[in-house]
């Protein structure tokens, strides 16, 4: 007898692989997903039938679209992290990078400058970066969205793969953090972002639905209504993966 499919032990995303594939680095970004909002379907494929004179049967049945899936949920989890994580923008709160320490340029970069590179390492998260390369080096970081939880002296870096494909060993210490409350502010040109992520939905019984790309769109409803929560109510919708030969999901039934 299979496995039965009920309940929801949580929804992970997280960035798609370099190379196109399912991304290997999954985190619970949502959670506190409200009671019964949590759906996985899909569409039936349309179907034309092609007909001719002689017969009341068709001739041939195309499908000319196939299914298209989709998993929809909401959550009651209405935080900076959540709102940058559907619409975009920027965040902060205390503990984010407000000033760096000395460059260790590395070598090898790619000359240019990079915008809102996304900065690795450290204990806090979401902090990224407008980075000047020059001579092959990293010349110039400049901090545009601090994160939070960060330490002062955390070593933070970036992929190379986000600063032109080549290079290795620089690192930057965090000088100073900045203090206050958490805070998102919108994208500056107010246009939300495509935002493709690859997403796992795993059943309280252990079964795992994986998309390897998925198009994230969202809307916020906030009732100011002192017996029910704000939320935020997000799909995602199936795409094909940019990696040649693979499938777009897969269901891992353990």
């Amino acid at each position: 007898m299979g496995k039965k499919a009920y309940g929801l032990k949580a929804i992970t995303i997280g960035d798609i692989a370099v190379d196109g594939g399912m991304g290997t680095t999954l985190t619970e970004i949502f959670g506190e997903t409200v009671l019964g909002t949590a759906v996985l379907e899909s569409t039936e494929p349309t179907i034309e039938n092609v007909m001719c004179e002689e017969s009341s049967d068709p001739v041939e049945s195309l499908t000319t679209a196939d299914p298209v899936f989709t998993l929809k949920a909401s959550t009651y989890n209405v935080s900076n992290v959540t709102m940058k994580a559907l619409f975009g923008g920027t965040i902060s709160g205390a503990g984010g990078v407000a000033t760096v320490g000395t460059i260790v340029p590395g070598t090898g970069y790619v000359n240019g400058t990079y915008s809102n590179v996304p900065l690795t390492g450290g204990t806090g998260v979401d902090a990224t970066a407008n980075i000047t390369v020059a001579s092959g080096a990293i010349t110039v970081v400049t901090i545009v969205n601090k994160g939070k939880g960060y330490t002062v002296a955390d070593s933070l870096s970036a992929l190379a793969s986000d600063l032109g494909g080549t290079g290795s060993g620089f690192t930057v210490p965090v000088a100073t953090l900045s203090t206050g409350p958490e805070t998102w502010k919108a994208p500056a040109d107010g246009v939300i972002p495509t935002i493709e992520k690859s997403v796992r939905a795993e059943s309280k019984t252990g079964i795992k639905f994986n998309f390897v790309r998925m198009k994230l769109t969202a809307s916020l409803g906030v009732t100011f209504d002192k017996t029910r929560l704000g939320q935020i109510n997000w799909t995602g919708t199936r795409l094909a993966p940019t990696k040649t030969g693979t499938p777009p999901m897969d269901i891992d039934f353990g």
